[in-house]
């Protein structure tokens, strides 16, 4: 008794570690757009800061911002470092003869480096694990068919992929609208990547990225407690031979 007592206490204080992330995929519909599709995620965080990047001028280079809460690293590319992100003011003209619309408007992240190279994934990354992360994303291409997607890390190495941000509209080859995430272990980084729809792979095109919002730290030594349940309750249960 007193050992089925003390699985189901190690259990309890692992669903936390053991829970999957949620996802908030809205999105816009054209040509009519709504501004509330974070609404849903920011209710569920609390508290969060965001940044627009309207006050960054066009053709500058951003690895990194600080926010309320922390400071956050950006790059394009995958691995955990990369290449700094394009600040970019999207226009009728804009690459891929795309535009901005909706919530991405005026200045934004553009997946493309210094080099000029496009990536297919634009990746943030914390300097301490965050409950939750959010962003406007817009398929710059109007003649070609995407989607957009998120990969999450959180504390422990969990990889979580979220369902797909797809055109909300009549028009296929226009998708715009909020993509987030949250988590009751921590996010250590956030990915979001664009999608060929007509392949399923990853698409070299270009994407936009804008009003990104941070959610609150998870505490330190909580984060580190909690990350380390899930896989210390793994390991138990394989040495009592309970799997």
């Amino acid at each position: 008794m007193k050992k089925q007592c003390i699985v189901l206490s190690v259990l309890c204080c692992a669903s936390t570690v053991l829970a999957a992330p949620s996802f908030y995929v809205a999105p816009n519909t054209y040509p009519s757009y709504s501004a509330d599709h974070d609404l849903a995620w920011q209710g569920a965080v609390g508290g969060f800061g965001e940044l627009d990047f309207d006050n960054l001028p066009q053709g500058t280079y951003v690895d990194s911002f600080f926010d309320v809460y922390m400071g956050v690293d950006v790059f394009v590319g995958l691995g955990g470092s990369g290449a700094a992100v394009e600040v970019y003011n999207s226009t009728w003209s804009a690459p891929d003869s795309g535009s901005m619309y909706g919530t991405v408007h005026a200045n934004a992240l553009l997946n493309r480096s210094a080099a000029g190279a496009v990536a297919s994934t634009v990746a943030f990354t914390f300097s301490t694990p965050v409950t939750g992360f959010g962003a406007w994303l817009f398929d710059n291409n109007r003649a070609s068919l995407e989607s957009m997607v998120m990969t999450v890390e959180e504390v422990g190495g969990g990889v979580t992929q979220s369902p797909l941000l797809e055109s909300g509209n009549p028009d296929i080859h226009f998708v715009e609208g909020f993509l987030g995430v949250t988590s009751d272990v921590g996010l250590t980084s956030v990915a979001f990547s664009l999608i060929d729809g007509a392949t399923g792979g990853l698409s070299s095109r270009f994407m936009e990225i804008d009003h990104v919002q941070v959610a609150a730290p998870i505490p330190a030594p909580g984060a580190v407690l909690l990350g380390g349940l899930g896989a210390g309750l793994v390991g138990w249960l394989r040495r009592r031979r309970s799997l």
